[in-house]
C-alpha cells in the first residue's frame, strides 16, 4: 500500500509541475507573438536606412567619418548577448560554448574587452575570471528603444576615442520559433558604404540641406543604434522561442513521466490484489483442509 501511495504522490507532483510548464510554454508564446511582431517591424527599417546611408554615401565627398575607419588599438571589444533566465534549452549554451572557446587562448582572452548583455553571461565570463568592460542585466522583460540607443552610444563613444580596433556583436539570430542560430557580426567600424551608379543616380537631381557629409555624419551613429536595436530584438525574439520550446518538451516529458506511474500504479495495485487472492485461496484450503 506504501508503495502505491508513493506513487500516487509522485504523480501529483508531477502533474504540479506540468501545470508549471504549460503556463510558462503559454506566457512564453504570447510575448514571442509580440517580439516577432517588432522584429519584423524593424527589419524592413533597419535595411532601408541601410540603403539610404549607402545612397548618401555615393554623394558625400568630405572626410572619412571616425565610425568607417578602423583604429590601430591593440584591443578588440566582444559585446555577448544572453538572458537573465534560464529554462531556455541551449540558447545560452552553445552561445557561451562558442565563447568559452574562444577565449581559452591567453593572447584572445588578453586582446578582448567583453561587454555583457544579460544576467547568465554576466555570471559566465564572472566564473571565467573575466571582468566585463561593461555590463546590463535585468532590461529583457522591459526591453525599449532607449536600451539600444545607451548601449550604443557608449560603443560610440568608447570606438571613437580608439578603445578598440573594432567591436563585435555575438547573438542568436531568429530564424523560425524551432530554429535559432548563434551569429557573429561586426558593428564597427561600419562596413564601407559602396554605392553602384544606379542607386546613386536616384538622388542625382537633389540638393541637400545641410550638406550630405553632414547627413552622413548624422545617420552614421543612427545605423549603428538601429542596427544594435535589432540585434537585441532577434536575441529577444530567439530566448523566447527557445524557451517555449523547452517548456513544451517539459510538458510533454511529464505527460510521458505521469503516464509510466499511472501504469507502474496499477502494476503495483494489481500485483497486491493478485497477493491478496492467493492468501485468500491458501487459508480456505487451509481450513478445508
Amino acid at each position: 500500500m506504501s508503495s502505491i501511495r508513493q506513487v500516487r504522490e509522485r504523480i501529483k507532483s508531477v502533474k504540479n509541475i506540468q501545470q508549471i510548464t504549460r503556463a510558462m510554454k503559454m506566457v512564453a508564446t504570447a510575448r514571442l507573438r509580440n517580439a516577432q511582431t517588432q522584429l519584423m517591424e524593424t527589419r524592413p527599417y533597419a535595411n532601408k536606412l541601410n540603403d539610404v546611408i549607402r545612397d548618401v554615401a555615393a554623394h558625400s565627398q568630405g572626410e572619412e567619418h571616425p565610425l568607417l575607419r578602423k583604429n590601430d588599438a591593440p584591443k578588440t571589444g566582444l559585446l555577448v548577448m544572453t538572458s537573465d533566465k534560464g529554462l531556455c534549452a541551449g540558447f545560452n549554451i552553445q552561445l557561451l560554448q562558442r565563447m568559452g572557446t574562444r577565449l581559452l587562448d591567453t593572447a584572445a582572452r588578453r586582446d578582448t574587452e567583453v561587454i555583457a548583455l544579460g544576467r547568465k553571461g554576466l555570471d559566465f565570463f564572472r566564473r571565467a575570471g573575466i571582468k566585463p568592460y561593461r555590463e546590463w542585466a535585468g532590461f529583457w522583460q522591459e526591453l525599449t528603444w532607449c536600451h539600444a540607443d545607451l548601449i550604443g552610444q557608449e560603443l560610440i563613444d568608447a570606438y571613437s576615442s580608439g578603445r578598440w580596433s573594432q567591436v563585435t556583436l555575438v547573438y542568436n539570430h531568429f530564424k523560425s520559433a524551432i530554429a535559432q542560430e548563434v551569429v557573429e557580426r561586426v558593428l564597427l567600424p561600419i562596413p564601407k558604404m559602396t554605392t553602384d551608379h544606379s542607386a546613386g543616380s536616384r538622388f542625382r537631381e537633389f540638393v541637400f540641406e545641410p550638406s550630405a557629409e553632414k547627413i552622413f555624419a548624422y545617420l552614421l551613429p543612427r545605423y549603428v543604434k538601429v542596427s544594435l536595436w535589432r540585434m537585441l530584438l532577434e536575441s529577444k525574439a530567439s530566448e523566447l522561442a527557445a524557451r517555449m520550446q523547452a517548456m513544451n518538451n517539459a510538458t510533454e516529458s511529464a505527460g510521458d513521466m505521469i503516464s509510466e506511474l499511472i501504469l507502474q500504479m496499477n502494476r503495483a495495485r494489481q500485483a497486491m490484489i493478485t497477493r491478496e487472492i492467493s492468501e485468500l485461496v491458501g487459508s480456505a484450503e487451509a481450513i478445508n483442509a
